[in-house]
């Protein structure tokens, strides 16, 4: 797979592995491109929704894993450049609603006992010019960049032993003898081992892996002079949860209204739908400054029942998963190459059943 996870793979791999991408269009030009790429450490769910499915020390240990690879993507910008717009940010979760106020000031609470820097917003100290009934404020809780110059920016700085093949499709893989051959419409590759990073797209391994979803998302230009979510990225816990971010040249890209991916129900009225709920929602908020929509897209994403993706060993001798799905799964992708490398090695990693592909069976 030749998305931003690949090519971060590839970029952290190649330098002491001989690695060929292969990847079936364009590289970086399929769901990467459409990424809203709102880097936070924080999950979809919050502490307590976890709880049914990770250990209290999981929780903080993902959190921590979120803020590590915040650093270690500073560390890399200031090696490689910053030809992809990127800049850290301070994050929002909030609620415009009461009925919300229980759930945030316990996550707070849990984030703050367990020595995260955070503020707890409320509707007498709110320093947003939108309505926020509570919130959950963190100075340096995320990043963000431009996805698809970041994935050229992965490729382009990758050692020299990384191979990239791109229209070029894995129809299948076979073992033989100590290594494997993948089968591509042109030519088969022979490899020792295989790392399917495929994005959101479960074909090679014939098996639904996590949940699907499709998130819609709209670019706004506002006629104001003022920073709209003073460069904050910025999400509420709505049912149908939206989330938003600056861009450089002042626009905003405002996303959510998410539905259950159905390949048999994708349609332009559904789209055109979303879009319209996507800017009524975003005038609401802002009644005073008016919007020019510009562009519309919609991008699949995957989520698992605990947030983080399938990165490891499989059931498969040597074929391990870089499947970084989940709330911020450019970050755990970034963290995770340690991950790989450990188990490349056949090391031992501490976070390892974390994203386990095997820790549901």
């Amino acid at each position: 797979g030749g998305g931003i996870n690949g090519a971060i793979l590839n970029y952290y791999l190649s330098k002491n592995h001989n690695v060929v991408i292969t990847e079936q269009g364009k590289i970086g030009c399929c769901l990467t491109s459409v990424a809203t790429a709102l880097l936070e450490y924080q999950l979809d769910d919050f502490a307590n929704d976890l709880q049914k499915e990770m250990t209290t020390k999981q929780i903080v240990d993902c959190y921590n894993l979120g803020l590590m690879a915040i650093d270690k993507l500073d560390d890399l910008i200031s090696q490689i450049g910053n030809k992809c717009f990127y800049s850290k940010r301070p994050s929002l979760i909030f609620s415009a609603s009461q009925k919300d106020d229980k759930k945030i000031e316990e996550e707070y609470l849990f984030r703050k006992s367990h020595g995260f820097d955070c503020e707890l917003i409320t509707s007498d100290n709110n320093p947003f010019d939108f309505e926020i009934s509570s919130g959950i404020y963190c100075k340096n809780g995320g990043a963000e960049f431009d996805p698809y110059l970041f994935t050229k920016q992965m490729i382009e700085n990758a050692k020299n032993q990384s191979q990239i093949f791109e229209h070029t499709k894995v129809v299948e893989y076979k073992r033989q003898n100590n290594y494997f051959l993948a089968k591509t419409l042109y030519a088969t590759i022979k490899a020792k081992k295989i790392i399917i990073s495929t994005g959101f797209n479960f074909e090679l391994i014939n098996k639904e892996i996590a949940d699907r979803f499709v998130s819609y998302s709209i670019i706004a230009n506002p006629h104001c002079r003022k920073k709209i979510f003073n460069n904050t990225l910025v999400q509420d816990t709505n049912s149908s949860y939206h989330y938003a971010r600056a861009l450089p040249n002042g626009k905003i890209i405002f996303g959510g209204e998410d539905t259950k991916f159905n390949q048999k129900y994708l349609g332009l009225k559904k789209a055109e739908k979303k879009y319209k709920k996507l800017a009524d929602t975003l005038k609401k908020m802002f009644p005073n400054v008016q919007f020019d929509i510009e562009e519309e897209f919609c991008g699949m994403f995957a989520s698992t029942p605990n947030n983080m993706g399938y990165i490891g060993k499989t059931n498969e001798k040597d074929v391990f998963y870089f499947f970084s799905c989940g709330a911020n799964g450019i970050l755990n992708a970034i963290f995770c190459t340690d991950l790989i490398e450990d188990v490349l090695a056949g090391k031992k990693n501490k976070y390892e059943k974390i994203f386990s592909p095997l820790r549901d069976e």
